[in-house]
C-alpha cells in the first residue's frame, strides 16, 4: 500500500475560529521556522486556493 502524499492543502485560508488567521499562520507563530522548513511546509498564495472543483480546460 502506497503512503498518501498531499502536495498542497488549503491551510493558507483564514478561518473565523482562528481569529481570522490561517492554520499556517498559527503554525508559524507556534513553531520554529526551521521546523516548517524541515517538514517542507510553505504558505500557499491566496490566488492559488480553489475551494470548489472547477472543470479542467
Amino acid at each position: 500500500m502506497e503512503p498518501f502524499i498531499q502536495k498542497e492543502m488549503t491551510n493558507s485560508t483564514a478561518r473565523a475560529n482562528l481569529n481570522g488567521r490561517s492554520p499556517f499562520e498559527l503554525a508559524q507563530l507556534l513553531n520554529a521556522p526551521e521546523l516548517l522548513l524541515a517538514l517542507g511546509l510553505k504558505e500557499i498564495e491566496l490566488d492559488r486556493i480553489i475551494l470548489k472543483p472547477k472543470p479542467l480546460e
